[in-house]
């Protein structure tokens, strides 16, 4: 893991070393060989900064504090405000027997660069031979061998073997040069190495880590995510969801980006680092070393046992599990892909006629009185028979029927209407057609403007409004008498 730190940290925490390299056969090899290559890693020191004076004797320690500090505060930009994913390149594919990983850039969840200068490969035979060995069969039967005595192999077994393409830090000491010997080393080595090259390490895993996804309520609030029935937080959010469907479209962009706001703050206040336990140090990453890898690929690799040889059939890389980090500019671009649909918006105004309430619709006298509110009073007189529509659909193929409104009601506050019909309309499939559109549409009293249509829908103008068509499906009942269209 990074060194946090020197000794001078408040937490107390040394320069610590990378740890070794991963043993397990699930893993490919590493840009470096063992040994030396899992070496010392640079400082990281976000928050402690060098302040010299003059005449003042630096030593090591004060080296370290100085690269450690613009290092950490670099990781933590790139871990907290950008996130881990690929930058470029790092394509997967298959040459052969061989799976390459080709060369490319990517940031991890720690924030460092993980940087892949040449093609990484490993046969995919050996891995799988492997890979079995580690994972026998589930019913507990083994591999298809020869009998004793009978010279024909057992028949051939057929596996799917699932594994994740990952890329990870790794960092080796390199050019060594004369160095004053500690006498505290028992080795008395002059020597020391005097860089550390970063790079890559591609493994191969059973399980991906866990992806990093914080700010939940905007992702809900945008249709990112579902919220799910017990979770407060997705379900706060799909309430401001809610509210701002229901603000008329030339309101909605202010009325988003006042939820949005709420949302951000909220999910910003939870946000903390993980931490592991035994930890020492108070966690500055989002993340910790487990979850930090990138992962690059979800491979998929049908083989087949036979007779103890292991054939490779077909391989399948899917790119599109990993994350891509967008450069500004073309976040910045893509937002204004936005804009004309906004603008447009925001440039009708709404008259401010009535509109229907959605979910205000009830149906009473067994199917024979239909009623609905407005959010605004109707203009005495404006609502007539011709300004709604009522047909319904046979589900069984006989077509469309028109049910004819005999009469409409409305209160005396103006905001409730009801339509009396002669029957109860003919099919299943209702479809009901409030008129804001049309030579006779209802109409507001304050302010005098067309029937805008369904609550939170587009704007409606001075001169025209919009029809609000809602569809309900009711229980089947002979009808008699209707005229079929």
């Amino acid at each position: 893991m990074t060194a946090l730190g020197s000794g001078s940290t408040p937490c107390g925490c040394g320069g610590g070393s990378a740890p070794d390299l991963p043993t397990d056969p699930a893993h490919g090899g590493g840009p470096c060989g063992p040994g030396p290559c899992g070496g010392d890693e640079l400082p990281v020191n976000p928050f402690l900064a060098l302040r010299v004076a003059f005449g003042m004797l630096l030593g090591e320690d004060d080296f370290r504090v100085l690269m450690g500090n613009p290092r950490g505060k670099l990781m933590l930009h790139n871990a907290w405000l950008h996130g881990p994913g690929v930058v470029r390149g790092l394509g997967v594919a298959r040459d052969g027997d061989e799976l390459r990983v080709l060369p490319g850039l990517a940031v991890d969840g720690l924030g460092r660069e993980l940087t892949l200068e040449a093609a990484w490969c490993v046969s995919l035979t050996a891995w799988a031979r492997e890979w079995i060995d580690a994972h026998p069969p589930q019913d507990g039967r083994p591999g298809p061998a020869p009998a004793a005595g009978d010279p024909e192999p057992g028949p051939p077994r057929r596996r799917t073997v699932e594994a994740w393409i990952l890329a990870e830090f790794a960092s080796c000491p390199d050019r060594p040069v004369p160095a004053l010997a500690d006498p505290c080393d028992v080795t008395r080595r002059h020597d020391d190495f005097s860089r550390i090259v970063e790079s890559a390490r591609i493994t191969l895993r059973s399980t991906a880590p866990e992806p990093w996804r914080p700010y939940p309520r905007v992702r809900v609030l945008l249709g990112l995510d579902e919220a799910a029935p017990g979770d407060p937080a997705g379900q706060e959010a799909l309430r401001e969801a809610a509210e701002v469907a229901r603000v008329p479209a030339h309101l909605r962009a202010p009325a988003l980006l006042a939820a949005f706001r709420r949302l951000a703050a909220a999910d910003a206040t939870a946000l903390a680092p993980e931490s592991e336990e035994g930890d020492m140090c108070p966690p500055w990453a989002p993340v910790t070393e487990d979850h930090a890898p990138v992962v690059l690929a979800r491979l998929t690799v049908e083989l087949t046992e036979y007779d103890g040889c292991v054939r490779i059939e077909e391989v399948r890389a899917d790119p599109s599990v990993r994350t891509a980090v967008l450069p500004t500019t073309t976040v910045q671009e893509l937002v204004c892909g936005l804009a004309p649909g906004i603008i447009g918006a925001a440039a009708e105004a709404d008259a401010g006629g009535p509109r229907l309430i959605r979910g205000s619709l009830d149906w009473s006298r067994e199917h024979t009185v239909l009623s609905f509110e407005v959010t605004a009073p109707l203009a005495p007189g404006s609502a007539e028979p011709e300004g709604i529509e009522i047909t319904s659909l046979s589900d069984a193929g006989r077509g469309w029927a028109t049910d004819e409104v005999a009469g409409i009601r409305v209160s005396a506050d103006g905001r409730r209407v009801k339509v009396d019909l002669d029957q109860r309309p003919a099919y299943e499939t209702v479809r009901i057609r409030v008129r804001g559109t049309g030579p006779k549409p209802l109409y507001g009293e304050h302010p005098r403007a067309p029937f805008a249509g369904l609550e939170g829908g587009p704007p409606g103008t001075a001169d025209e409004g919009n029809d609000a068509v809602v569809t309900v499906h009711l229980p089947r009942q002979a009808a008699p008498g209707r005229t079929e269209v």
